[in-house]
C-alpha cells in the first residue's frame, strides 16, 4: 500500500513529490532549466519528508523539531498549490479542439509558448530559493527512533458494538440507576411536585449514560418526554425549540386561541421565527397540565439553566427533570427547587473496572492470561475507575497485533504518567487519550483530527466523512481497491479503537454514523492548533487577526450578515483553504472568489425560514480542485453555476434544497454542464429535479439519487449506459399532461435500462398516491437478470403492487426488502421466508385483511431475518407460530389507534419470537380516543412483559392518521448490506417535531 497523499503530520509532501515526478515526464515539455530546478526540489523535499515521518512517530519531539516540521508542512502545501495550478494550465491547453480550430489555436500558442516556459522556469527558481531558505534554518536533521510498527486496519469488531449496547446494564450503572429511580419515585408528601435530579462529575465518568438509562426506564410513565444537550456554547432558542419539538408541541394556526402571545401575528405561527420569550411561554403553557420528564444534558453555566428553568412549570403532576454537569456550583443551582437532589458520580469499583477492561480485550474477564494479571492491575490503577479511560486503554490493547505479549502491555503502562490516579483532571484524561492518539498510524491520526471540524455533539455520517477524506487526499492508495472502501475501513478502525462513538447501526451491525466524546474533541482541537490543521470559528469576527494561513475552516454561524462577513474576511488569507464546512442557522455565504484551492465544500443550514434569501452558488465554478460538494438547505432556493462543468475534479455532488434553474427555465433542472463531470461518482438531488440530456456520458456514476421518471426520453435511454451504478433511486412524481399509455411506455424504457445495470446493488423506487406511475409495476412482470444480485429493494407508494410479486423469489442475494402492497397472502409469506439472505423485511399493507396471515415455524423459514417491520390498519391479523422467525431481534409495528382495542393492537404469538429483544411501535392518534390509545399501549406492554425474553417495549405516539406514509422515506444505504432497518418506521428524534407538524398539516388537508 502506498503512502497517504496528504496527512496532518506530513502536510502535502507525499502528494507534492508525486506531482514533481510527473512534471519531469515528457508530457509537460519543460525547459531544461526548469527540469533541473524540479529535480533539486524533489531531492531536497524527499529528505524533508523522511524527517517529517520520524518526527510524527516520536512521542515527544523537542520544540526545535516541532517548529521546523511545522514550517516544512506549510511549505509543502504552498508548493503543491503552485504546482497544481501549473498542471491545470497544461491540461486545459491539451484539451483544446482539434481540426482547423485546433490548428489555429496551436499556431497562436507557438507564438507565446517560449515566454510561458520562461515564466514557469522563473517560478520554479523562486520555489527553489524558498526551499533552500527553509533548509538552511536547520543545521542538521535529528534522527529519531521509530516507535514501532503500527497495526493494520480491520473490519468492525462486533464485540465493541455489544459493549456499547450493554455497558450501561452490565458495568457499574445498574446500581446507581435503580437507586436514583427509587429516589425519584418515592411516594411522599412531595410525590406530585416537580423534582429535579442533578448528576455531577468530571468528564468521562458516564453522567450522560446514567441519565439516559434513567430516562429510558421512566419515559413510558410520562406523557411528554425530551432529552437535549446544552454544551459549552449553548444557543438557548435552539434548545427550547428542541424541547418543544420532542414533547409533541405543534405550532397553532394563526386564528388559534392557543397562540403563545395574546395577539398572534402571521410571524407567530412560524415557530422558527419565535424569540426566546415566545418559546418559553409556549413551553410553559403546553406542559402546565402534563406529566413530563426532561433531561438537560451537559450544562456548563448557571445562566443557561436559569433560562431553561423558566420554561418548565412547577405543576402537581409528578414531573421530573434530570440535569448533568461537570460543575458542582451548576448542580447546586439546578437543584434549588423545592424538591431537588444532587448525585455525585463515582468511579467504577475495582471489580467493575476489571469487567469493563477485559470484556473489551478478551470478551470476558476469565480469559485474561495469568502472566498479564499484574501489569493489567497497574494499568487499571492508573485509569482510576474512569469508564472512558478504561475503554480507551482496553481498545488500544485490543488492537495491538500481539496483544498477548507482556511487553506490549508494559509499554502502555510505562507510557502513562502517575499523576492521573491522584488527580483525575482534564489534563490527566488528555494524557490517557493522547497515548491512544500517539499509537494511531499516521494516516489514522489525520482522519481522526479531521473529525474535529464538525461541531460538538454533531452526528457525523460515515459516507460524508469517508468521501471528504478521499477528497482531501488522506487515503492510502492501493491498486485494485476503491479509495472509499479504504476510507470506510479507517472509520471502522477508529470505532474499534474507541476513538469515536457509534451512534447509529443498521440491521447488519454496520456503524452508519458517529459522534466524538467531548474529552476526545478537546484533545483533537488541542492537536489541531499545534499543527495548524484546521480552524474552528463560531463567530465570524473571530477570523480577524488570524496570523497563520487557514488550511481548513469550520464555520458555525447564526445570524451573520453580509456586511459583517464582508468586513471580517477581507483581511484573512483564505485562497489556500482546502476545506470549508459551514453549519448553523445563518444563510450567509462567504464570497467564493476568496477561495481558490478548495477540495471540500459543505454547507449545512439547519433552520428553515419563510422568505429565506436565495443562496447563490454561481461564483464557485472557478474552484478547479473541488472534489466534494454538499448543500443542505431545506426550504431555501439555490442557484447553481451554469458553468458547473468546469468543476472537473468533482466526485460527490449532493443538494438538498430547492434548485432554481440558472438557464431561465421554470423547471427545477440541473445545469446542462453537469453531464461533463466525467469523474462524478455520487449525484444526489431532490426528487422533483430534472436531469439534462446527455447523462449517458456520466459513466463513472455509482450513486444516482434521484432519477425522476419525468426526465426526457433521451435521459431515460441514457440511463442504460451508466453501468457502474450501484445505487439507483427512482422518483415517480405526478405528470399532469401525460396519458397512462405514455407513462407505461416511459416505464418500459426504465425497465429496459435496468437490464443493463449489471453492478446495481440497491434499487429504491418511490411514487405519490395520485401519480399515474402505477404503470411502472403494471409492466414489470419479470425481474431483469442484471438485478439477480440486488442486495436491497425498496418500493414505496400508495398504489404499487397488488401483492408480493412472484419474481421476488429469484433475488437470492436480497438482504433488505421494503414493499408497499395492497394485500398479503399466505403463499406470499412462504415465498419471502425462503429468501436465504434476507435480514430486514418491511411490509406496508394497504387494505385491512379479512383472513389471518400465519408466519410458520421451522428452521427453513426466514433463516437470517433480524428485523421485521409491518405497517397496516390492524395488527391482529398477523400470527406467529412456534419457531417462527428464530433470529428476529426487533419487531416494528405501525398502525393507527382509531378504533383500537386490546384485541387488535398486537399480532398473536409474539411470545414465539425466541430471539426478540425489542418491540418498537409508532401509533397514529388522529381521531383516536383516550381509550383507544390506552388499549394500544397497554396491550403492547403486556405482550412484552409476558414474553420469556422480556424485550424492551418502545412505543411512540405521533400526531396524524396516515403515520406510515412518512415512514417509508428512508433511502437504502450505499454500503454493503443495504439500508438500515430502522429507516422503515423510525424517525430520528431530532426530526420528530417537523414530522409531527407535517402529519398534522396532511390530516387537516384531508
Amino acid at each position: 500500500m502506498e503512502a497517504a497523499v496528504v496527512s496532518a503530520s506530513h502536510g502535502a509532501m507525499a502528494s507534492l513529490l508525486g506531482k514533481l515526478g510527473e512534471l519531469l515526464s515528457a508530457k509537460y515539455k519543460l525547459l531544461q532549466e526548469a527540469k533541473g530546478q524540479i529535480m533539486f526540489l524533489k531531492a531536497e523535499l524527499e529528505s524533508m519528508h523522511a524527517f517529517l515521518k520520524k518526527v510524527s512517530d516520536a512521542e515527544e519531539p523537542d520544540e526545535q523539531d516541532k517548529c521546523w516540521a511545522k514550517e516544512v508542512r506549510e511549505l509543502s502545501y504552498d508548493i503543491e498549490d503552485s504546482v497544481s495550478e501549473f498542471m491545470l494550465r497544461v491540461e486545459r491547453d491539451s484539451s483544446k479542439p482539434h481540426g482547423f480550430k485546433g490548428f489555429i489555436n496551436k499556431s497562436i500558442k507557438l507564438l507565446t509558448t517560449m515566454n510561458i516556459r520562461h515564466e514557469i522556469a522563473k517560478e520554479f527558481e523562486g520555489l527553489k530559493i524558498r526551499v533552500k531558505e527553509v533548509s538552511e534554518r536547520r543545521t542538521r536533521y535529528k534522527m529519531i527512533d521509530d516507535v514501532g510498527s503500527k497495526p493494520n486496519n480491520t473490519p468492525i469488531d462486533l464485540r465493541l458494538l455489544a459493549l456499547h449496547a450493554e455497558t450501561s446494564s452490565l458495568v457499574g450503572v445498574k446500581g446507581p440507576r435503580d437507586q436514583l429511580i427509587q429516589m425519584m419515585n418515592e411516594e411522599d408528601v412531595h410525590a406530585h411536585q416537580l423534582k429535579v435530579l442533578s448528576i455531577v462529575g468530571f468528564g468521562g465518568l458516564g453522567k450522560t449514560t446514567l441519565a439516559n438509562e434513567i430516562y429510558r426506564k421512566l419515559e413510558e410513565k410520562f406523557q411528554c418526554r425530551a432529552f437535549v444537550s446544552v454544551s459549552q456554547k449553548p444557543i438557548i432558542w435552539k434548545i427550547l425549540r428542541t424541547i418543544l419539538s420532542q414533547v409533541g408541541f405543534v405550532a397553532p394556526k394563526s386564528n388559534s386561541s392557543k397562540a403563545p402571545t395574546p395577539a398572534p401575528t402571521q410571524k407567530d405561527t412560524n415557530m422558527e421565527m419565535w424569540e426566546e420569550s415566545q418559546l418559553i411561554t409556549a413551553l410553559q403553557k403546553f406542559l402546565l397540565d402534563k406529566r413530563y420528564i426532561i433531561v438537560i444534558d451537559d450544562i456548563w453555566d448557571t445562566s443557561a439553566w436559569d433560562i431553561i428553568r423558566c420554561a418548565l412549570p412547577e405543576n402537581m403532576n409528578g414531573s421530573r427533570v434530570i440535569t448533568t454537569t461537570r460543575i458542582e456550583a451548576v448542580a447546586r443551582a439546578c437543584s434549588t427547587n423545592p424538591i431537588g437532589c444532587i448525585y455525585k458520580m463515582k468511579t467504577l469499583t475495582d471489580q467493575d473496572s476489571r469487567s469493563l477492561f477485559f470484556k473489551r480485550i478478551f470478551g470476558s474477564e476469565d480469559n485474561c492470561p495469568p502472566h498479564l494479571n499484574k501489569v493489567s492491575a497497574e494499568i487499571l490503577k492508573t485509569c482510576a475507575g474512569l469508564p472512558l479511560a478504561i475503554i480507551t486503554m482496553s481498545s488500544l490493547l485490543a488492537n495491538q497485533p500481539n496483544k498477548l505479549k507482556k511487553e506490549q502491555w508494559e509499554y502502555v503502562r510505562n507510557s502513562l504518567g502517575h499523576n492521573f490516579e491522584t488527580s483525575p483532571s482534564l489534563e490527566g484524561m488528555r494524557q490517557i487519550l493522547n497515548l491512544s492518539y500517539i499509537n494511531l498510524p499516521y494516516y489514522l491520526k489525520t482522519c481522526m483530527l479531521y473529525i474535529g471540524i464538525y461541531p460538538e455533539d454533531h452526528t457525523i455520517d460515515k459516507n460524508d466523512l469517508a468521501r471528504q477524506w478521499v477528497a482531501e487526499g488522506f487515503i492510502c492508495k492501493a491498486r485494485g481497491i476503491d479509495p472509499e472502501d479504504i476510507a470506510k475501513s479507517y472509520f471502522n478502525e477508529l470505532v474499534n479503537r474507541s476513538m469515536i462513538q457509534p451512534t447509529d447501526t443498521n440491521y447488519n451491525g454496520e456503524v452508519k454514523s458517529c459522534r466524538v466524546h467531548d474529552m476526545m474533541l478537546d484533545l483533537i482541537l488541542h492537536k489541531s492548533r499545534e499543527e495548524n490543521f484546521f480552524v474552528v470559528v463560531d463567530d465570524i469576527k473571530d477570523m480577524i487577526g488570524h496570523q497563520e494561513k487557514i488550511r481548513r475552516l469550520s464555520l458555525n454561524l447564526d445570524g451573520a450578515t453580509n456586511d459583517t462577513a464582508a468586513r471580517c474576511v477581507k483581511a484573512v488569507q483564505l485562497s489556500q483553504t482546502r476545506t470549508l464546512i459551514r453549519f448553523g442557522t445563518s444563510s450567509q455565504l462567504l464570497p467564493f472568489n476568496l477561495f481558490k484551492h478548495l477540495r471540500v465544500l459543505a454547507i449545512e443550514i439547519s433552520e428553515w425560514f419563510p422568505l429565506a434569501p436565495l443562496l447563490d452558488f454561481t461564483g464557485m465554478h472557478h474552484l478547479f480542485q473541488l472534489r466534494f460538494l454538499k448543500i443542505v438547505a431545506r426550504g431555501h432556493d439555490v442557484v447553481l453555476p451554469s458553468k458547473i462543468g468546469d468543476l472537473q475534479q468533482l466526485e460527490t455532488f449532493e443538494v438538498d434544497a430547492e434548485i432554481n434553474s440558472s438557464e431561465g427555465t421554470q423547471l427545477q433542472k440541473l445545469p446542462s454542464g453537469i453531464v461533463n463531470l466525467s469523474r462524478l461518482l455520487h449525484l444526489t438531488v431532490p426528487r422533483d429535479v430534472i436531469l439534462p440530456d446527455g447523462i449517458e456520458t456520466m459513466k463513472s456514476l455509482r450513486t444516482l439519487r434521484w432519477f425522476n421518471l419525468d426526465n426526457s426520453p433521451d435521459s431515460i435511454k441514457g440511463l442504460r449506459e451508466l453501468t457502474n451504478l450501484t445505487n439507483l433511486e427512482i422518483s415517480c412524481c405526478r405528470k399532469y399532461n401525460e396519458s397512462r399509455d405514455e407513462t407505461a411506455a416511459r416505464c418500459r424504457e426504465v425497465l429496459q435500462a435496468l437490464e443493463s445495470l449489471c453492478n446495481l446493488k440497491h434499487l429504491h423506487i418511490v411514487g405519490e398516491s395520485y401519480s399515474p406511475c402505477r404503470a411502472f409495476f403494471d409492466v414489470w412482470c419479470t425481474v431483469p437478470i442484471s438485478l439477480f444480485h440486488l442486495q436491497s429493494f425498496h418500493a414505496k407508494s400508495e398504489s404499487w403492487f397488488s401483492r408480493v410479486p412472484k419474481w421476488i423469489d429469484q433475488l437470492h442475494s436480497l438482504r433488505n426488502l421494503s414493499l408497499t402492497v395492497q394485500e398479503v397472502f399466505d403463499d406470499d409469506v412462504g415465498m419471502l421466508a425462503q429468501l436465504p439472505s434476507l435480514m430486514y423485511l418491511g411490509l406496508h399493507i394497504k387494505r385491512e385483511l379479512k383472513t389471518k396471515i400465519l408466519i410458520h415455524g421451522g428452521s427453513a423459514g426466514f433463516p437470517v431475518l433480524m428485523l421485521f417491520g409491518v405497517a397496516g390498519t390492524r395488527m391482529s391479523y398477523l400470527t406467529f407460530e412456534a419457531g417462527a422467525m428464530p433470529k428476529v431481534e426487533r419487531l416494528e409495528l405501525c398502525f393507527n389507534a382509531q378504533g383500537c382495542d386490546k384485541y387488535s393492537a398486537a399480532p398473536a404469538g409474539i411470545e414465539h419470537l425466541s430471539g426478540l429483544k425489542e418491540i418498537f411501535a409508532e401509533i397514529g392518534i388522529q381521531f383516536a380516543t383516550e381509550s383507544n390509545k390506552r388499549d394500544a399501549e397497554s396491550t403492547l406492554r403486556d405482550v412484552a412483559d409476558m414474553h420469556p425474553g422480556h424485550p424492551i417495549a418502545n412505543i411512540k405516539f405521533v400526531i396524524g392518521k396516515f403515520v406510515f406514509d412518512g415512514m417509508f422515506d428512508g433511502p437504502p444505504q450505499e454500503e454493503e448490506g443495504g439500508g438500515g432497518g430502522q429507516d422503515f418506521l423510525r424517525c430520528q428524534e431530532h426530526e420528530r417535531g417537523t414530522y409531527q407538524e407535517m402529519l398534522l398539516l396532511i390530516s387537516d388537508e384531508i
